[in-house]
């Protein structure tokens, strides 16, 4: 599993509301897996969840409705149940539970060393948004668990809006509130979906 300090979104105060130190990316599905994620626009395409027949590539509709259907069933689960359903969609991980820090929802998958390097925090929006696009495509391709995992974060890219306060997203700076911006390998800044009403971040992009 790829590590993210173990402290979800890296949050950690240091004096006051608004003192917090910077951070890192906020875990996504993708952390929780070993897969390479270079060709999973490929596979989207070749396994029909997206469509790149036009000028632009699109979420096939097909796809779009099984996957809001797995958001809705989802969306009100109580957190053991989410947990559960994400860990599934995690093949690389190894134990899970769901736990509230700062009165935000988490779901906690961990390599089960015990060890807080060891776990991916990821927000309920998210671990929502992310399980059921897994979950859509278990049921609709023959992608392998672990391009699974890595395609349901890409397919974020296609969110309208937060899965469960359905506010429409803002693309906005990606990153921290406080710290630096997130940027690619060259330095240049980079972009993220962010609902503003609670604050998730979800995919990023250039």
């Amino acid at each position: 599993m790829q590590r993210n300090g173990g402290r979800p979104d890296g949050e950690s105060r240091s004096g006051g509301d608004d003192a917090e130190t910077d951070r890192p990316a906020p875990a996504t599905l993708a952390d929780a897996t070993a897969a390479d994620g270079e060709a999973v626009l490929a596979d989207l395409i070749e396994a029909g969840a997206v469509d790149a027949s036009g000028d632009d590539v699109a979420l096939a509709a097909d796809f779009g409705r099984r996957w809001q259907a797995e958001i809705e069933a989802l969306r009100d689960a109580d957190p053991a149940d989410l947990a559960a359903a994400t860990l599934a969609a995690a093949p690389a991980a190894s134990a899970v539970e769901a736990t509230i820090d700062r009165d935000r929802t988490y779901v906690v998958l961990s390599d089960g060393a015990d060890e807080p390097a060891g776990e991916v925090w990821i927000r309920r929006p998210v671990a929502v948004a992310e399980t059921a696009a897994a979950r859509a495509l278990a049921a609709t391709t023959d992608l392998a668990p672990e391009r699974r995992a890595v395609a349901a974060h890409g397919l974020s890219v296609f969110l309208d809006a937060c899965p469960i306060c359905e506010t429409d997203l803002d693309a906005r700076k990606a990153g921290g509130c406080c710290g630096p911006p997130r940027t690619d390998a060259e330095g240049h800044p980079l972009r993220a979906l962010v609902c503003p009403d609670c604050r998730t971040q979800f995919a990023a992009f250039e």
